[in-house]
């Protein structure tokens, strides 16, 4: 079969469709100029390299002649990788939804030669596609103004959803000028947080029913600043622990499946993707520092040995899935049968390891002989109570009791046959498209959950991610700008600048190093110029002179995804105070405020709310000054050896001074923060410790410990 215009295309889900019968073409001015000319309907397919359902409508309909030739002799047909172009994705899901109350992918729209749709859907059979078809044809060349009209009011519609929010007028936030606040705002976010609660899973975690998703921005949300035996707490421990034991969790090889389709997180749809394991990384952190609980921390182990295995492609960055598909079919790398365990597992004591861990013809039976790995829970000893309170999934396992080598290795063994040619199995495919946004999320995993759990190579591995961002992610017509994929230069969007500022500010609290916070800074006064809304309320998707669509959407809602609106909010917030910019952090507030006021579900605004109740809190900076840069460093590592929330800490040393050598900015100076100037070691040359809250600073410390206790007195 000749190959479409979507041979050589850089994205692996565009070339999986380059020998269809169907005269696909990229996404581009050609393809809809071409739509104008003939004055023929466009269909946009949109999807992703490790989608299952993707590869199922590609095989059932767009493989067969038939199908193709309909298409073809009908309408332009347009592929597109919604990873390369989520605005595109954006606009047509929200047109999709409101057709269908219904989303989710392949997303397949029918539009107007300017591109308004008027007819989609997600998966449809080869018959429901055709028949479909059919119909917008027909109606489009008996009544094109009914067709015309109809599109006019559903763009309308889509466009209204990123109407923006009414002006904040409301006096009265902390000292940095006329910031919007609202008597009302608390009692709102109570009830909000009441309604989400009943929504909440007391057995499984999660949210109640299926499927599951891992949300990690709810996680880090729900356990930011509460309390252990809080409501908060026992839930986002409840659903970690859930999940790692899970079979959404690779027992076997490490990392997390995309969702589960059940509400015991068992049994997923298969695909790995790079941007919730990244996430995860830190949510996984977080509940360790909550809790100590030790399977947190080897799940957090072996998911990055995941990444680095699977995804690294060993220039600092890395690629963005595996498929959910091998060999044909679903899952087929990941699921075992009786005799594939037998004949992994050739000694009998391994055996009875596994046996005791994995109850294979019970909780871990799928169908047709076919099991996903689900470790059985661990009773709590000497009948004591369940670390997740009453309620938890059957008597949830003490943390008391870890993981044990004999099973690391029966796990060990496990991985090494079904990578083995005796298994017969293929590897799932790997998409190897480099998204910056994607890249940056998993920068911010692996610095936080390096500190956190002292891990120097984690640090060292995000540092290269972190260079990454700063400079092969930058686009050539103007190297202050980020692209979205590596080999591209179309700009990134609001999330692809939101994530890497984020990224970088993670980096610099892991390594201490002053570079990264002033990357970050040059970075979002970038940000803020290309996407922020002129009202200054709201954050655009797509950057003011970026290629227009149909509709605009708006970065404000949180889902897997945490909003860009929200991090460059929580961004702004800590860079406003780290530079003594009033301007960033009143931007915070407002940005916080206008969305949370209007917001309707707080799980849909986790991590505004996260934001929220950062802002609300005095501003804390727990500085360190020592002699020597590496002496800084040992300083940091004290702090981190403790879970200390709520501090944004700066090491700095005597020795530190002149240009950054390093920067992607030429001549860019190494920033020293106001509160530290004039700041010293200690006579003895020890490394002494201070306490600064909103510009005031407290009496030195001569220890970390004492540095938290002051805080901690400070905020009491």
């Amino acid at each position: 079969m000749k190959p479409n215009a979507l041979a050589g295309a850089r994205s692996p889900y565009l070339r999986q469709h380059q020998t269809n019968p169907v005269a696909w073409q990229p996404w581009g001015d050609d393809a809809w100029a071409q739509a104008r000319a003939e004055q023929k309907l466009v269909v946009v397919s949109i999807g992703y390299s490790a989608c299952h359902w993707c590869h199922v409508m590609e095989h059932e309909t767009f493989s067969n002649p038939e199908a193709a030739a309909f298409m073809n002799a009908h309408f332009v047909s347009i592929k597109v990788d919604r990873e390369e172009r989520p605005d595109v994705d954006a606009v047509y899901m929200d047109a999709v939804q409101l057709m269908t109350r219904r989303g989710g992918w392949p997303l397949n729209c029918v539009a107007l030669p300017d591109g308004r749709p008027v007819w989609g859907g997600t998966y449809f059979s080869r018959a429901q596609w055709l028949a479909g078809l059919e119909a917008v044809r027909e109606v489009w060349t008996v009544d094109r103004g009914l067709v015309e009209a109809f599109a006019a009011q559903l763009s309308e519609a889509v466009n209204a959803l990123a109407s923006p929010f009414a002006p904040s007028k409301s006096p009265g936030a902390r000292g940095d000028g006329a910031v919007p606040d609202s008597a009302g705002l608390a009692a709102h976010l109570d009830s909000l947080l009441a309604a989400w609660k009943r929504s909440w899973d007391p057995l499984h975690g999660g949210s109640l029913g299926s499927p599951k998703f891992p949300l990690p921005c709810q996680l880090d949300a729900l356990l930011a600043h509460a309390l252990p035996e809080s409501d908060e707490a026992q839930h986002t421990l409840r659903t970690l622990r859930a999940m790692e034991r899970g079979g959404i969790h690779d027992q076997v090889g490490g990392g997390f499946a995309r969702y589960s389709v059940d509400e015991r997180w068992h049994v997923p749809h298969f695909e790995k993707m790079l941007y919730d394991n990244g996430q995860m990384l830190g949510s996984l952190a977080e509940g360790w520092a909550a809790s100590g609980d030790p399977w947190l921390q080897r799940s957090a182990q072996r998911l990055v040995a995941w990444a680095l295995r699977d995804l690294d492609d060993g220039q600092g960055r890395f690629w963005s899935a595996l498929d959910a598909d091998s060999d044909g079919a679903e899952g087929t790398y990941y699921v075992w049968r009786r005799d594939d365990v037998a004949r992994a597992l050739p000694d009998a004591a391994d055996r009875a390891t596994f046996a005791e861990a994995f109850d294979l013809e019970g909780r871990c039976h799928w169908e047709h002989g076919q099991h996903v790995l689900q470790r059985a829970p661990i009773s709590p000893p000497d009948g004591a109570g369940s670390p997740g309170g009453a309620g938890s999934p059957d008597g949830e396992c003490s943390t008391a009791q870890g993981p044990t080598k004999a099973l690391d290795n029966v796990l060990q063994r496990l991985a090494d046959w079904r990578d083995s040619p005796e298994s017969g199995r293929a590897r799932p495919a790997v998409d190897d498209k480099v998204l910056t946004s994607w890249n940056a999320l998993t920068v911010a995993g692996l610095a936080k959950a390096g500190r956190v759990f002292g891990e120097p190579a984690w640090v060292a591995r995000a540092a290269r991610g972190a260079t990454y961002l700063c400079h092969e992610a930058r686009r050539q017509a103007d190297p202050e700008q980020l692209v979205r994929t590596l080999g591209s230069d179309v700009e990134g969007f609001a999330e692809d600048y939101a994530f890497a500022i984020d990224a970088l500010l993670e980096v610099h609290q892991s390594t201490q190093d002053p570079r990264w916070r002033n990357e970050a800074r040059a970075l979002m006064a970038t940000a803020l110029e290309r996407f922020l809304d002129a009202r200054g309320d709201t954050v655009w998707f797509t950057s003011h002179d970026a290629e227009s669509l149909f509709a605009r959407s708006k970065s404000m809602e949180d889902s897997v995804l945490p909003s860009a609106g929200a991090v460059l909010a929580d961004s702004l917030w800590r860079l406003g105070w780290a530079y003594d910019i009033p301007s960033w952090r009143a931007l915070a507030q407002t940005l916080t405020a206008s969305h949370l006021r209007h917001a309707s579900h707080l799980a849909q605004a986790a991590r505004w709310w996260r934001v929220h109740k950062d802002l609300s809190r005095p501003y804390a900076t727990v500085g360190v000054v020592a002699r020597t840069r590496s002496e800084a460093a040992a300083a940091a590592a004290t702090w981190w050896s403790q879970p200390r929330h709520g501090a944004w800490l700066e090491a700095h040393a005597e020795d530190a001074g002149g240009p950054d050598p390093q920067a992607a900015t030429a001549g860019a100076a190494i920033h020293k923060p106001a509160w530290i100037v004039g700041k010293t070691a200690g006579e003895d040359g020890s490394p002494r410790w201070y306490v600064c809250v909103e510009g005031t600073c407290g009496l030195p410390c001569s220890t970390a410990d004492d540095a938290w206790s002051q805080l901690v007195a400070w905020r009491t």
